[in-house]
């Protein structure tokens, strides 16, 4: 099939040339750039150790097995950003795309994340739908997640549980996503609130 000998070498040109993009940039707070990393707290970088990580995380054949939308069980909720899964009998370890919650540590909001996540979904049954990369470099299945018609990433960063961080290629939601994250921020739920806001991690 000669269209599939073209096709794939330029498809893993594009995502060299976003991941190469992705790593060498640094996005300040509240930045709107669809195709370079942000996150709403502070300028950081991105989170893959290497280009080469990267490019693993979306070509490697294990990432390949699992495409979505698919249906799934949520067995346990980790924090506030990583969820387990049971899909056809084994666990799988699932990322919220576009979502970066408090760490544990980071008191009040780290364990409140993890709670409001697990009022969303823990125990039911959830769509997750993959995007062009679909494991990151830790393994995660990274995943929109519906229960219903309750977009979760989406619900998260509109109640102000955690904040917006986009890695290209995984931009399909990216609008809807800061959307949420401006109303959260414009109304200070969770982690916008100036009363209490969210402080470095230890």
């Amino acid at each position: 099939m000669p269209h599939r000998t073209v096709l794939a070498p330029i498809r893993l040109a594009f995502i060299l040339a976003a991941l190469t993009v992705s790593a060498c940039s640094n996005v300040g707070v509240g930045a709107d750039n669809r195709y370079g990393y942000t996150r709403g707290v502070a300028t950081v970088g991105v989170p893959i150790d290497s280009i080469a990580d990267g490019i693993q995380a979306v070509v490697s054949p294990k990432a390949e097995r699992i495409e979505g939308p698919l249906t799934a069980q949520v067995a346990s909720v980790r924090d506030g950003d990583t969820i387990t899964v049971l899909i056809d009998g084994r666990n799988e370890t699932v990322g919220l795309i576009g979502v970066d919650a408090p760490k544990l540590d980071q008191a009040p909001w780290g364990r409140r994340a993890r709670d409001g996540l697990a009022l969303l979904v823990d125990g039911k049954t959830v769509k997750l739908e993959t995007d062009v990369a679909v494991r990151d470099q830790d393994k995660r299945l990274l995943a929109y997640v519906f229960v219903d018609d309750i977009f979760v990433n989406r619900e998260v960063l509109l109640q102000g549980l955690a904040v917006l961080s986009t890695v290209p290629p995984n931009v399909a939601h990216v609008e809807e996503l800061q959307q949420a994250q401006e109303e959260a921020k414009k109304n200070g739920f969770g982690v916008w609130d100036p009363a209490q806001p969210l402080l470095p991690g230890e």
